[in-house]
């Protein structure tokens, strides 16, 4: 007879049931057993979408662990992030953000003293942040999903892996762009400045390897200063992120000429407002061109 993927899960839970009363039964059990099965039954119904169930197990794991990190710290600790990042992930699923945010900070504080003990455990501690923003990004909380790359990047103490660097630039300039959207120009130029400080460190590191993403962040640094009322210093910018961007495209066409796009628009604004109309004019043609050119790359 063939078991169904719902009685194995319902079978699977009531094991797991079974354990945790087991633990709790016996009092020479250690808290760091009743941890692990209750953060285990709480990912199992989490997965069958029984989340208030499952949050009620989460919060019971969060305190077993922090007994146990209590009584042996160095053997209890992981146990712990991990109760945590299980409950963040369910506090999130039910809308409350904030202190979903918290509880994954706390959790990373608590993984980062752990030292080179928490090296094997890395992996999900990086993931859980991640998810995390993005899915911060997806409900508009920049905020949030900026703190959530941040928070990655404390993991490596002062020599985070360019990668983790690349990706905060990125949100940076994703969060710039709906800060404008959002008309709140002054928190766009700050997000946007940064993203470029960032982007600037990589490119001394490899200079090959991030030339994209100064360009994307200086492009959309230029428009950030324009909308402030600094088209002169925006014109540096985008002239710089110009240039490297005509190097890219023969290179990396799908990606350069979108954001050669982009940066020309902005370029041309810029122009208009310090009166250069005759070079507006000439961008504008080129935005034609790539326009045009842009409509006839394959999709990908």
């Amino acid at each position: 007879m063939v078991t169904s993927s719902n009685e194995s899960a319902e079978a699977d839970i009531e094991f797991l049931r079974t354990a945790v009363a087991t633990c709790r039964a016996d009092p020479t059990a250690a808290p760091k057993s009743l941890a692990l099965a209750l953060n285990e039954l709480a990912g199992r119904l989490y997965a069958l979408d029984r989340v208030d169930e499952a949050q009620d197990v989460s919060d019971e794991a969060v305190e077993a662990a922090g007994r146990a990190m209590e009584l042996a710290p160095d053997s209890a600790r992981f146990v712990l992030v991990s109760a945590q990042i299980n409950r963040a992930g369910g506090l999130l699923r039910q809308g409350h953000v904030a202190e979903a945010a918290e509880g994954l900070a706390e959790a990373t504080d608590i993984f980062r003293q752990g030292g080179e003990a928490g090296q094997p455990y890395l992996g999900p501690m990086i993931e859980a942040l991640h998810r995390a923003s993005l899915a911060f990004s997806e409900l508009g909380l920049w905020d949030l999903a900026l703190r959530m790359r941040r928070l990655t990047l404390d993991l490596f103490g002062d020599a985070p892996p360019a990668p983790a660097v690349q990706i905060l630039a990125l949100t940076l300039v994703q969060a710039s762009n709906a800060a404008a959207e959002r008309d709140e120009a002054a928190l766009a130029l700050v997000l946007a400045e940064e993203a470029v400080g960032l982007a600037r460190l990589l490119v001394q590191t490899e200079p090959n390897g991030f030339r994209l993403l100064l360009a994307q962040s200086l492009g959309n640094y230029a428009g950030c200063l324009h909308r402030v009322g600094r088209a002169g210093d925006g014109l540096d910018s985008a002239l710089e992120a110009v240039d490297l961007l005509h190097a890219l495209v023969p290179h990396n066409p799908l990606a350069a000429v979108p954001s050669l796009v982009l940066t020309l628009e902005s370029l041309s604004a810029i122009l208009t407002a310090l009166g250069l109309a005759e070079q507006a004019e000439s961008v504008e043609a080129q935005l034609a061109v790539l326009r045009d050119s842009l409509s006839r790359l394959p999709p990908g």
